[in-house]
């Protein structure tokens, strides 16, 4: 199995003055249709059979896991006000929405199935997940399977460049005003 994962962070900026009504979104673009997707509250589902932008607002909690052949790929979060699927011709898409501010939504890549998630969503929940000796999801998958970190967004003038080795990392996005009618967003790390 081929398998790309490919992360699109998808900022939408609201143009009000709050922070609170910033919303932050985080999609994870899988390039084949034959894994399994679940969705608490709702079960698995064929990756093919998602519908186009299927959203939930009131799961009973935020994660999305997308498997097949003990590969897992998903999100995961405290808190949020959305998860989102989509069935492409020939990919599929698990999304969490939530508050920019104070955001963390956990990228998973590994091996296995949902219930990796199930067992700690609750330490995810509580926050004190980073808290663990060892914060993991189970065991790398080594290089074998590529994972890329895109930022886009047509609306946004994005400036920055961060990368990260292994381990847990802050990233911050910061509003720094306007230039052609457009918001300047910096990202960087601490």
């Amino acid at each position: 199995m081929k398998l790309k994962a490919v992360l699109m962070v998808l900022l939408f900026f609201l143009l009000l003055p709050c922070a609170k009504a910033y919303v932050f979104s985080v999609r994870l673009n899988i390039n084949n249709t034959d894994n399994t997707v679940y969705i608490p509250g709702v079960g698995q589902k064929p990756a093919n059979n998602l519908g186009t932008n299927t959203v939930y607002t009131n799961p009973p909690h935020f994660y999305l896991a997308s498997f097949l052949n003990n590969v897992l790929t998903g999100l995961a979060a405290g808190t949020g006000n959305s998860l989102v699927v989509n069935t492409g011709e020939k990919n599929h898409s698990i999304e969490i929405t939530q508050n920019l501010e104070n955001s963390e939504i956990f990228l998973i890549f590994t091996r296995g199935n949902w219930k990796n998630i199930e067992n700690v969503i609750k330490i995810i929940e509580s926050g004190e997940f980073l808290l663990e000796v060892s914060p993991t999801f189970g065991f790398g998958l080594g290089t074998l399977y590529p994972v890329k970190l895109i930022l886009f967004y047509s609306e946004l003038n994005l400036t920055g460049s961060v990368m990260f080795g292994k381990g847990s990392h802050k990233l911050i996005i910061e509003n720094n005003g306007f230039e052609n009618e457009k918001p300047i967003i910096n990202i960087r790390s601490e």
